[in-house]
């Protein structure tokens, strides 16, 4: 049952995650509620959230990814990316914690896309737990348009307790361009 919970509220988060930023660009974001801050960084620069840290190590776009080939008009993205945790104890972690973007605020609502479900040891898993202090490099692959050349990789604190301490936290994006 308690894994059932996870994944109705991950879900949900997902849901509330992708219809809060399908309009925004990886450079051009709204600003929030006002108490929250967007935290923008580049290739090798560690973001830093309430639960962990994330550097992307590199981005690149290969031709084909462990025998995978993209769709037609499509091209892969993968991103490199260390995770550690800071938050003092073990946390559950989700592949669908990032998501890559593109595209410009009032664009196309189809600017965004999730990592293909892990088929190899070194993509990251569907869910895993990382325990307080460790700290993991994982490959998220992704599908994107074969003309799109700027990119995020974006993380939203989202947190679950009692009423008054469940919500969205601070925005993050780790933005890059992929010839």
């Amino acid at each position: 049952m308690k894994k059932m919970t996870k994944r109705i509220a991950l879900a949900l988060s997902m849901v509330l995650f992708a219809l809060a930023f399908t309009a925004c660009g990886p450079n051009l974001l709204s600003g929030g509620d006002g108490g929250s801050k967007d935290t923008e960084g580049g290739i090798g620069d560690t973001l830093s959230n309430m639960f962990f840290d994330y550097t992307v190590l590199e981005a690149t776009s290969p031709a084909e990814y462990d025998g995978y080939t993209a769709a037609e008009g499509n091209r892969l993205i993968v991103c490199s990316v260390k995770v550690k945790n800071t938050f003092g104890e073990t946390i559950p972690m989700y592949d669908s914690d990032f998501q890559l973007q593109w595209g410009n605020i009032g664009g196309d609502d189809d600017d965004y896309t999730f990592s293909l479900d892990a088929f190899n040891d070194t993509m990251m898993p569907l869910e895993y737990e990382l325990a307080d202090g460790e700290e993991v490099t994982y490959d998220l692959v992704f599908e994107a348009p074969a003309d799109v050349k700027d990119f995020g990789l974006v993380y939203l604190e989202y947190y679950t307790g009692s009423e008054s301490e469940s919500g969205t936290g601070d925005f993050f994006s780790v933005n890059f361009t992929v010839e």
